[in-house]
């Protein structure tokens, strides 16, 4: 019986790397019934991937749609862990795995990284004020996004959208898994674009740790490897025929604890002092005009919803799928020194 063939991009990231761990040292034998291929834009690192059994095809860049889709249409599974920002690629990899369904007459899946800005209101701006939180992943959150889209287009929610209805169109399984504030070290350590090691990179530009208006609004978090083995058990139940949600059911939230904006800049400001990184645990408030060059890749729309909104979540639905998190609150509470302790490392600071 041919393997079962899945293409993974952002292997070498954050997300990807955590995912690809999952799956090359999964308990479900996953290696013997599947071949991998990693999609990456650096030569050097093939080898360390080419080292866990997986195989390399290499590209320049997301904006290579016409590679992309040619290589998903020689795949079962895709998943894309590379950026959930860029629409694109994503309408690219399912129109390629479109292909493969018509050529082999199987099913194909797309398994989509995502986050749940794509849920979150707009507190200081007062454009969009939520009140159903928490939203849970049973809700119907394929037509929320739409409709939150329609008012204001977003390009994370806009790729969902689109890699959604492309594959009810076209006959292609997707499945979202739409993450919150992420935190831990993994395959990665210098985990570039999630919220604590951002705040810490801030903080040592300023001299303190910025936040977004009062820091009032109320986020998730999840583990890494949590999050993680929610991939795995999406391509474990696929690969056994097992049944999982998909289209516009198919968006699963993955949560495993909560927290303010405030408080968690508060822990990073504390775990600054204590290590000698920074002098004052006081925060330092911001406009969203302020905000944005920190923390909104110079958009105030992604600053309020990224970093200043309430994104409450309940991953109902994963966890009947059989998601159980192991990470605990400790997890979370460590990480902040953890994370302070690898950036100054990575710069080349000493924490005697």
């Amino acid at each position: 019986m041919p393997k079962t063939k899945i293409l993974l991009t952002g292997a070498t990231g954050y997300i990807g790397g955590s995912v690809l761990a999952a799956l090359v040292k999964s308990s479900n034998g996953m290696l013997e019934n599947t071949e991998i291929t990693c999609v990456i834009r650096n030569s050097k690192l093939a080898g360390s991937l080419t080292g866990v059994g997986v195989k390399v095809a290499m590209f320049n860049g997301l904006d290579e749609t016409d590679v992309l889709a040619e290589l998903a249409s020689e795949h079962d599974i895709v998943i894309q862990a590379a950026s959930g920002f860029h629409t694109l690629s994503a309408r690219a990899l399912v129109l390629g795995l479109a292909q493969r369904k018509r050529k082999t007459g199987k099913d194909v899946y797309y398994i989509h990284t995502t986050g749940t800005s794509n849920v979150g209101d707009r507190p200081i701006t007062k454009k969009y004020i939520e009140n159903a939180y928490p939203l849970s992943d049973k809700d119907d959150i394929f037509t929320y996004i739409k409709q939150r889209d329609e008012q204001v287009p977003y390009a994370q929610r806009t790729s969902d959208i689109v890699s959604i209805e492309l594959g009810l169109e076209y006959g292609v399984k997707t499945y979202h898994i739409m993450s919150p504030s992420i935190y831990g070290i993994d395959s990665s350590p210098l985990h570039e674009f999630c919220h604590v090691p951002v705040m810490i990179r801030a903080a040592l530009k300023l001299g303190q740790v910025p936040i977004v208006g009062d820091g009032s609004g109320i986020w998730d978090h999840v583990h890494v490897k949590d999050v993680a083995s929610l991939y795995e058990l999406i391509v474990d139940r696929i690969l056994k025929g097992q049944p999982v949600p998909y289209g516009k059911d198919g968006i699963f939230f993955v949560e495993n604890g909560q927290h303010t904006w405030r408080q968690i800049a508060q822990r990073v400001a504390d775990a600054g002092v204590a290590l000698g990184a920074i002098s004052s645990s006081e925060l330092k408030s911001l406009s969203l005009d302020e905000a944005k060059d920190f923390y909104g890749q110079g958009w105030a729309l992604l600053a309020e919803i990224g970093w200043a909104s309430n994104s409450w979540t309940r991953s109902d639905k994963a966890r009947e799928l059989g998601w159980k998190p192991q990470k605990t609150e400790k997890n979370w509470e460590d990480h902040f020194v953890e994370d302070w302790e690898a950036i100054l490392e990575s710069n080349g600071a000493s924490m005697d």
